[in-house]
């Protein structure tokens, strides 16, 4: 971030501040962090960020977090953090979930509109847009949030959900990845091509403590042929009894019952499998 003569000294301590906040690696920081690095107070550090955002050197993307704009967007300022980076700032604990990790792992070729984020925090708005990108917040129980590695973006790690266990929460919320098809998709490409650890998935989905979620893993891959018999005939004995929907996104529309897996299919053969003709 040059300055030069020409640069108004209201702004001159500033640029000052966010060159040193970049060199540090934040370019998505607190009130707090930049009063640290400007050795002042907050109150009197708030005004300098005011000036920077109506300058259009920074975005404030949250109440008391700021984005630093680089000079690569140029006059009109048309640049944006990478999404999850910003999403990593938004709530803590929190994960990279659902859609968009399954896009992430290569697991699907749709490209959600929406940053999904797994947290057990609550927090005030589920739904928050940011730069003109969503994010929304899916708030678990404790049990539910494991299975999280790091994956670098730019110079900070973000959480993001290994591969197996963004299968099973896709099967646990199915709604929350495109519907179920999404999710067979991505098993088939997972089992494919990525090497997934199918028992990971099986230990996983057990974990969840979602009945369903082991029901509709052993009915799809035993429809798409993924893995031995022997293997999901000792799956099927730690099913429970009673009926789930194969696909909760979907209606109570009825096409068959599958007895083996305990599941009401409520999706045609056709469209849980027409991807394989794309």
């Amino acid at each position: 971030m040059y300055q030069n003569n020409k640069t108004p000294e209201k702004y001159r301590g500033g640029l000052n501040l966010l060159m040193k906040l970049s060199a540090q690696g934040k370019n998505i920081f607190t009130i707090g962090e930049a009063a640290s690095a400007a050795e002042t107070t907050p109150q009197q550090v708030k005004t300098l960020l005011y000036r920077l955002v109506k300058k259009g050197w920074l975005k404030h993307i949250e109440r008391g977090k700021y984005l630093i704009v680089p000079l690569e967007a140029g006059v009109k300022r048309e640049w944006s953090e990478d999404v999850f980076v910003i999403g990593s700032y938004l709530v803590s604990p929190y994960t990279i979930a659902y859609w968009s990790a399954l896009s992430y792992w290569n697991l699907t070729e749709q490209i959600p509109k929406t940053v999904f984020i797994q947290t057990v925090k609550r927090k005030g708005q589920r739904n928050k847009q940011i730069l003109g990108i969503s994010y929304r917040f899916i708030i678990v129980k404790p049990y539910k949030f494991f299975g999280i590695t790091q994956q670098w973006f730019g110079q900070r790690k973000i959480n993001i959900t290994d591969i197996e266990k963004t299968i099973v929460d896709c099967l646990d919320r199915p709604e929350l990845c495109g519907g179920i098809g999404e999710v067979s998709k991505g098993i088939w490409i997972g089992w494919k091509d990525k090497d997934i650890d199918m028992k990971k998935i099986v230990n996983y989905s057990l974990a969840m403590k979602n009945k369903a979620i082991i029901k509709r893993l052993g009915y799809i891959c035993e429809t798409f042929g993924i893995g031995k018999k022997p293997f999901w005939n000792k799956v099927t004995k730690k099913i429970s009894g009673g009926y789930a929907y194969l696909d909760s996104s979907l209606g109570y529309t009825e096409y068959a019952r599958n007895p083996r897996w305990r599941l009401i299919v409520n999706i045609s053969t056709e469209a849980l499998t027409n991807w394989r003709r794309t």
